[in-house]
């Protein structure tokens, strides 16, 4: 019997975004199941481009990252770049990760032709943005995906309700799946748990906010100078991902005088480095946009963080709330008003020590995120390509 997977998609190997991070636990899944998975993704670094490598006992592959127009339409257009590793007459199913519709669509006409299962492995839905041209080709791409090759597909893991919902009345053998974590990995081992200073209380956000459409780092600052000027002060903002000049760029605003010793910009980090941070925090905050995007999507930072035993801040997208309860592992907080969302924040950084101790312990022992929570959801998926 076939039991060998290949996973392909614009996922940066072996850990460099969160993309990465996911298929690599979902291969986990995969392997405990009793399956070989081969990944394939993409890599800014050329150096590291085109050769076998290994990772967490996975054998993976990064083609280079299209870096001309000629590279892009043969990217979104091809699958000529897969023909050596679709060839396999070992293969048991191809997963496409949040793939190019044109090459999606080439790619399911092969897999029909040699009556291989393709999945999609579908993380987001994103609004085009950019110049005219560019919203044009995207929003084309994205509704020819969305709409009408993903539901031709035999399968689709969705990292969101909002993505099972939609698709569960549209094909069959769809499973929920957010980002998941394999807390036996090295990276979350050689973090220490280490309690943070009980004189300030230490927030951080780690991520790569946009300019607003994801995550509004703007409003935070916005909010916390005011918490301040209410006559607050003993908190310390840790930002990860993004230099201060960068956050000055990207939101076209400068930072509130009055919190400027309160924030530090600690720019890109390692990922373990950043999972250091975090887990050293009180609280992990971020706020995002009600929109299609953030709705359809799930926040691997959300993940992370209840992961290493810190309580999220945030607002209710997505299907956060299904993972969120009030003053146990974090807070939702109501972005209604600049007064509901100060007090909601206000509400969670002021209360005692001890009781912020014990949010970190729920987090740490809860473990919602452990990939081998979701065995059963890969094994229904695999059952359901059986019968079918």
């Amino acid at each position: 019997m076939k039991k060998s997977i290949l996973y392909i998609g614009g996922f940066e190997l072996p850990d460099k975004n969160a993309a990465a991070h996911r298929v690599v636990s979902n291969a986990k899944a995969f392997r405990d199941l009793g399956y070989y998975t081969f990944l394939i993704g993409l890599s800014r670094d050329k150096s590291v481009c085109n050769r076998i490598e290994i990772f967490e006992g996975f054998e993976y592959i990064n083609l280079e990252y299209p870096a001309d127009l000629k590279q892009w339409l043969s990217y979104l257009t091809s699958i000529k770049q897969y023909s050596q590793f679709i060839n396999d007459d070992k293969l048991t199913m191809i997963i496409a990760y949040n793939f190019p519709a044109i090459a999606l669509y080439k790619l399911r006409k092969w897999t029909l032709k040699e009556n291989i299962p393709l999945i999609a492995d579908c993380t987001e839905w994103y609004e085009a943005t950019g110049n005219i041209f560019f919203r044009l080709l995207k929003s084309l791409d994205t509704s020819l995906r969305m709409k009408k090759i993903h539901p031709k597909l035999d399968g689709m893991i969705a990292i969101s309700h909002f993505l099972y919902r939609y698709y569960n009345s549209r094909m069959n053998n769809v499973i929920e799946v957010p980002p998941l974590v394999d807390l036996n990995m090295n990276k979350w081992n050689l973090v220490e748990k280490t309690e943070s200073s009980e004189e300030i209380v230490n927030i951080v956000y780690a991520g790569s906010p946009g300019a607003g459409g994801k995550d509004r780092l703007d409003i935070i600052l916005q909010i916390l100078s005011q918490i301040k000027k209410d006559g607050f002060s003993k908190f310390r903002f840790i930002v990860i991902g993004i230099a201060e000049d960068q956050y000055k760029t990207s939101f076209a605003t400068d930072l509130p005088l009055n919190i400027r010793e309160n924030i530090f910009f600690k720019g890109r980090m390692s990922h373990i480095d950043s999972l250091s941070e975090v887990k050293k925090a009180h609280f992990n905050l971020f706020i995002r946009e009600n929109s299609l995007v953030n709705n359809a999507g799930f926040p691997t930072k959300l993940a992370e963080s209840i992961s290493c035993g810190t309580p999220v801040l945030t607002n209710a997208t997505s299907n956060i709330e299904d993972y969120i309860t009030n003053g146990v592992n974090g807070f939702l907080i109501d972005t209604t008003s600049r007064d509901t969302l100060q007090k909601g924040i206000e509400e969670a950084i002021t209360l005692p020590f001890d009781r912020i101790r014990i949010m970190k312990d729920i987090c740490y022992r809860s473990q919602p995120f452990n990939y081998t929570k979701y065995l059963s959801n890969f094994d229904l998926l695999i059952k359901n390509l059986k019968s079918s």
